[in-house]
């Protein structure tokens, strides 16, 4: 039963993972050692573990960090290769 557990759990993270790199507002996150990023937002700690993700550490790391508005100007979105110009695939009809 605990590996079925893990296996439920590992999935669950993995979805809210993909849910947090697929949203649709925009945040440039700010930090005094790791620059500027601009990456998804539905929420500031969203924001704040988008960045981490892309900066390579922890999240609880950057509490230095700032979440404000993405101006046109900030840049593109930086997003992992695996949810960059991902395309639903639909079945054939025969």
């Amino acid at each position: 039963m605990t590996g079925e557990r893990e296996a439920i759990h590992r999935r669950a993270i993995e979805r809210e993972r993909e849910n947090r790199w697929n949203a649709k507002g925009r945040a440039c996150v700010t930090h005094p050692k790791y620059g500027s990023v601009v990456v998804p937002h539905s929420s500031n700690l969203a924001a704040l573990m988008n960045a981490a993700e892309y900066w390579g550490c922890d999240w609880s790391e950057i509490t230095g960090a700032s979440v404000m508005v993405a101006n046109p100007g900030d840049g593109p979105v930086v997003k992992p290769k695996e949810f960059c110009n991902r395309v639903a695939i639909r079945p054939r009809m025969i």
